[in-house]
């Protein structure tokens, strides 16, 4: 069993972590536990009835979730904590083989999940506590790519207000385009070096449209900022639902979604399987005809459902 013994940064950065996880365990027939995503479990039928938030479920999916006890957050936190702790003193004693096997990655380190040292430690009898942030395993996240987004399918409470935002931006547009504005912490992460006026996105925008014309473009606007129509001018906007999770997956059912780095618009184009477009300069041209050349075809004039990417 994989063990993941710390938590890091926000959703974006926990689904990243788990589902590539969630790849090494499909590829080696193991499981995983992430007790560490305690303050997200809620939002996912796979997760919200399990303690321990287990990929494979635990519990069988058709069983209706109203039968099934779903734990209290504080005795979430308490295993969270506990777990942690146990982790980082096995570390220090040093334990790191027994009674479990810890790895502990430095922020400036990374580890290889399909290496042939990880498979034997993920398939041994020994659970594997993993605490650190770039454990990563690409290819085996393409792989089980599908397993990984069945995984992680909003409940029907945060799902269907997702649903809802994007019919309403499609009854009166072509194209519709994401937009993640950051604001908030990225004003100070790296120096503030991806914290953009909103008035840099308003830019950014009106090129898109302009590439896009004649076709009308929704620009499906989700932020943590407080933001308001008038920052728009000429352009047609809607405002995500304002829920961190169901505007994480609104932005994935769009045609394009534009975002500073950031694993929030990297899970959503992943999910949506939607072209992504990152803005790591504010002066940067955006080319949409080489990021979704399908949207130029004569048959998208008019299209009222997402393309496939």
């Amino acid at each position: 069993m994989i063990v993941i013994a710390r938590r890091y940064g926000q959703l974006g950065n926990r689904l990243w972590l788990y589902a590539h996880m969630i790849g090494a365990a499909a590829e080696y027939g193991v499981s995983v536990a992430n007790p560490c995503f305690h303050e997200y479990a809620d939002l996912f039928p796979s997760t919200r009835a399990d303690l321990w938030c287990r990929y494979p479920e635990v519990s069988p999916p058709e069983m209706e979730l109203e039968r099934r006890p779903v734990p209290s957050r504080w005795q979430r936190k308490l295993l969270a904590k506990g777990i942690y702790l146990v982790g980082k003193t096995l570390h220090r004693l040093p334990l790191r083989n027994y009674p479990a096997h810890v790895i502990r990655l430095p922020d400036n380190e990374s580890y290889d999940l399909q290496s042939d040292a990880f498979r034997e430690l993920a398939t041994s009898k020994r659970p594997v506590l993993v605490m650190g942030w770039e454990f990563r395993c690409d290819s085996l996240f393409e792989k089980h790519a599908a397993e990984i987004r069945r995984h992680f399918r909003l409940a029907p409470e945060h799902s269907e207000p997702v649903q809802q935002c994007i019919d309403e931006a499609r009854q009166r547009s072509d194209i519709v385009v994401g937009i993640h504005i950051r604001h908030g912490d990225y004003a100070t992460y790296m120096n503030g070096r991806y914290f953009y006026e909103v008035s840099d996105y308003a830019a950014k925008m009106r090129q898109i449209q302009a590439q896009f014309s004649p076709r009308r473009v929704t620009f499906l606007v989700c932020s943590n900022a407080n933001l308001n129509h008038d920052d728009f001018a000429g352009l047609d906007i809607q405002f995500g639902p304002g829920h961190l999770a169901q505007d994480m997956y609104a932005l994935a059912e769009t045609d394009l979604i534009i975002g500073p780095p950031s694993t929030f618009s990297m899970w959503a184009s992943f999910y949506g399987n939607t072209p992504l477009w990152t803005m790591a300069d504010r002066n940067e041209t955006i080319d949409v005809h080489s990021l979704t050349p399908e949207l130029f075809l004569e048959s998208s004039v008019n299209q009222t459902t997402k393309l496939a990417s």
